[in-house]
């Protein structure tokens, strides 16, 4: 009778123990879970259902194509770099943007003037400062940046570009200047914007105010920034002033889904690299 009542005794106790275990456990929201094997004798996990650790993730597929339904060969999706440059004798018919001297391709024109009214209308002085840019154009400025170059290095003269190191002023040149052909300012779709502040396109020193403004609403109008800072080393390029006209659908997905021209082109384009 004795040992009836220890041996009961015992087992009241060790449940109490496990009881008590379990409960504290739990108050730390975290349970010992036994798995076995050689490998890791258990786990702890927040929950009392086990799931295996090691098993994959399950990977749900988009049910609908995201991607905007498009022709990527249409003109107005032209890609342009150092890669995909335009020839010498590409020229888009282009028209004066109203109250400047300045050109831009006639087909999206309105659409670059109804963005400037409404950003005027907003309260901010946007200014246009660069637009169309034809190759010889392009030429022009993109020598005359390398001969500054060479002659800041020594090499003066007329003949200077026939000196071996002449060379060293043009690679300098190409990260300042875009080379002949590689411009989008040569479609006629690209447009530099600053306020009347602006400084030897010193971004630092523009309204930030009217670059936010622009950020939001350019889409609207079926521009993108070109080349944003932060997409530095996929474009190459660090013009957060630079806006290029896509159309709207384009531009919409482009700019809500934070991406650059060269990922939304990519993904039409398969042999396409950048």
């Amino acid at each position: 009778m004795r040992r009836n009542k220890l041996l009961f005794i015992m087992i009241m106790a060790a449940l109490c123990l496990g009881l008590y275990t379990i409960l504290a456990m739990r108050s730390e929201n975290k349970v010992s879970v036994i798995l076995g094997g050689s490998d890791g004798t258990f786990i702890q996990t927040d929950s009392m259902t086990y799931s295996d650790p090691n098993q994959p993730e399950e990977t749900v597929e988009p049910t609908v194509d995201i991607w905007p339904d498009i022709d990527i060969d249409l003109p107005q999706y032209t890609m342009v770099n150092e890669d995909n440059p335009l020839s010498a004798a590409f020229a888009p018919d282009v028209e004066k943007i109203s109250g400047t001297n300045l050109l831009f391709q006639v087909d999206a024109i309105r659409h670059l003037e109804d963005m400037l009214r409404d950003c005027r209308e907003a309260g901010f002085s946007i200014y246009v400062i660069a637009a169309y840019r034809s190759f010889s154009w392009q030429n022009t400025l993109f020598n005359r940046t390398a001969s500054d170059i060479a002659d800041r290095i020594g090499l003066k003269g007329e003949k200077a570009y026939l000196d071996p190191k002449y060379q060293e002023a043009v690679d300098e040149a190409k990260r300042i200047v875009m080379f002949p052909g590689t411009s989008e300012h040569q479609l006629g779709l690209a447009v530099d914007l600053a306020d009347k502040n602006y400084s030897h396109l010193n971004y630092e020193n523009m309204d930030q105010e009217m670059f936010a403004w622009l950020d939001e609403h350019c889409a609207e109008y079926g521009f993108i920034k070109r080349y944003p800072t932060r997409k530095l080393l996929l474009t190459g390029w660090d013009e957060p002033w630079h806006y290029r006209y896509v159309g709207v659908e384009a531009a919409t997905f482009i700019m809500e889904h934070g991406i650059c021209y060269e990922e939304f082109f990519a993904h039409y384009d398969p042999d396409f690299t950048y």
